[in-house]
């Protein structure tokens, strides 16, 4: 996770390819935990009668936006027809004001971040839709939205304050309100946000390659480059999705400058604003909570830079963002909600919430007005991410249960993978059909950091073969017939791991199994011991022993440490966890 001295600038010559969702049936876990969070979005904040008056907060869009996006995601991956989406569809139009967006029309020349950050998720959403349904008049909304709000403002986003200085001297801007959103949500501005306009921009750009997307996407990727993130405490939420804008702008325009400053900004956020779980600081120098949004934001990002880069570490934070903070911010209900700082200090706000930062603990049980809207596009890219293809390569990123058809350069193949990860090492992929049975593949398996060493083989029908380690990835040439059986082994190692935040507390260290962090229940029933009132002391030395599915005991006692991920403890209110020990 540390941040490498050297940094990659040119875009990886192979792009991959996800698998289509079209053709991806995604079982075990990861379906479990979306089919959870899909039900959710269809619950009473989003519905058609609900969703456009919900918002209370000066978001314009942002709700409608972002439940698109989600409902749009989540059939993709799952299959299913949205129950209300077709609704909200029809019910955007009707919302506009007269120049064809949401929220007031500023004054001349004046610039509302939050309400440009807000319709870049309706951008997002929309441009979803249109892409799925070829819906001629969302094509238009979007065009409109674009053209009469945020093309306007390019000349704002030359003058968006970087400093103090230009704070102090506030021109064209209306900045982010103060507001409290609910009882345990601090009052708080979210400086910065408006440069969430350039996940909405880049992929309008994208879309429709206007010349003046590309010139506005230039102009606030100029300027976002040039702000004291750290000084002016800018959310973190909104600086990542500002990033994944910057990354695709990089992906479809070829510009390596802009793709390696967004490694820097990653680099730096995963050294000064993460958390000892993986998750995000709120904003940056202030470990208030964290919010799955940015979160969400991180796994996404991890993912496109290791594409674009072909740098490994990034996919392996993939692995520990997934498995930790991501997955333990979703609640027993389906939902996302908000967990305190795991190793930072910061006490917080409230004198009545008891706080350790040795535990990870739920802030916010449920954020329903954006962090759960945003699982639906975070288990979308999960699913994507089973299988990737670049020409006749066949690439496995991560390890899910599921059934897919797959093209390559040579053929289609269809497979079946089982799997045993992150509990264990074993992959098993049973070719199910194929075009072109006698053609010849590169098939990559990726080898965790975590590993036990000279535990890996991989056999083709029972039998050994070549095989050759480059970049994080087990590489193999072989043949893709029905009825041929690819299996992965590899052991998974108990280790540990230092803290990896500058700022956290030196000295303290985690457990892990694989990916997984591990922690012992505190002030809570468990399922393996009986509810603890104090932070155990366990050593580097201590003695464990395996229990199974990813948890240890402390040999000759009854401490348990079970990791964070687990789907059978989904956190609840009263959930608290010691992550970190000595």
């Amino acid at each position: 996770m540390k941040s490498t001295a050297k940094t990659r600038t040119t875009i990886h010559n192979d792009i991959l390819k996800p698998v289509s969702l079209a053709r991806l049936d995604v079982q075990g876990d990861l379906a479990v935990r979306s089919v959870m969070n899909y039900a959710r979005l269809e619950g009473k904040w989003y519905r058609p009668w609900e969703v456009f008056s919900a918002d209370q907060h000066g978001w314009p869009a942002d709700w409608e936006g972002r439940i698109i996006l989600a409902l749009v995601s989540q059939a993709q991956a799952t299959h299913r027809p949205p129950a209300w989406l077709d609704q909200i569809i029809d019910g955007v139009p009707g919302n506009f004001n007269t120049r064809g967006y949401y929220g007031v029309i500023c004054q001349e020349g004046a610039s509302d971040e939050q309400q440009l950050a807000g319709h870049s998720w309706l951008l997002r959403g929309l441009i979803a839709h249109y892409e799925w349904k070829k819906d001629r008049r969302v094509l238009g909304w979007i065009e409109q939205i674009l053209r009469n709000l945020v093309l306007p403002a390019k000349e704002n986003y030359r003058r968006y304050p970087v400093c103090q200085a230009d704070i102090a001297n506030l021109q064209g801007w209306v900045l982010s309100k103060l507001q409290s959103k609910g009882k345990s949500h601090a009052l708080s501005g979210d400086l910065g946000c408006g440069f969430i306009a350039l996940d909405g921009v880049s992929d309008a750009y994208r879309l429709l390659r206007w010349p003046e997307l590309k010139e506005l996407a230039e102009v606030m990727i100029e300027r976002f480059l040039k702000i004291d993130l750290e000084g002016l405490h800018v959310q973190t939420h909104a600086t990542l999705s500002a990033l994944r804008g910057i990354i695709r702008f990089a992906e479809v325009t070829g510009n390596t400058t802009h793709l390696a400053a967004a490694c820097r900004i990653f680099d730096r956020y995963k050294a000064v604003a993460m958390t000892e779980h993986y998750g995000n600081y709120n904003w940056w120098g202030k470990p208030r909570w964290t919010e799955p949004c940015g979160i969400i934001d991180s796994y996404i990002i991890a993912i496109w830079l290791w594409k674009l880069t072909g740098r490994v570490e990034y996919l392996e934070d993939a692995h520990h963002i997934y498995y930790n903070a991501a997955t333990h911010a979703q609640r027993t209900i389906g939902s996302f909600g908000t967990d305190f700082c795991l190793g930072a200090e910061l006490a917080p706000h409230e004198p009545s919430v008891e706080y350790d930062s040795r535990m990870v603990q739920p802030r916010t049980y449920e954020v329903y007005w954006c962090c759960t809207m945003r699982g639906g596009e975070f288990f979308a890219r999960a699913c994507e991410s089973v299988f990737m293809t670049s020409g006749n390569t066949l690439v496995l990123p991560f390890y899910h249960n599921n059934t897919a058809t797959v093209k390559l350069a040579g053929g289609t193949v269809q497979l079946r993978e089982t799997t045993g990860y992150p509990y264990n090492g074993t992959v098993r992929l049973e070719v199910l059909a194929a075009s072109r049975p006698k053609t010849t593949y590169t098939v990559k398996f990726y080898l965790p950091s975590w590993r036990k060493r000279r535990t890996v083989k991989l056999a083709v029908n029972g039998k050994p073969v070549a095989t050759s380690l480059k970049d994080g990835f087990l590489v193999a040439r072989t043949r893709l017939a029905p009825g041929m059986v690819l299996s992965l082994d590899f052991g998974i190692k108990l280790h540990t791991e230092e803290t990896l935040n500058a700022n956290s507390t030196e000295g303290r260290f985690s457990f892990r199994h694989g990916p997984m962090i591990l922690a012992v229940d505190y002030d809570m029933e468990s399922e393996d011991a009986g509810p603890r009132s104090e932070a155990v002391s366990l050593t580097r030395d201590t003695e464990l022993e395996y229990a199974g599915q990813g948890s240890w005991k402390v040999k000759g006692g009854d401490i348990v440490l079970s990791p964070l991920y687990r789907i059978d403890r989904l956190a609840k209110p009263n959930t608290r966890r010691q992550a970190l020990f000595g």
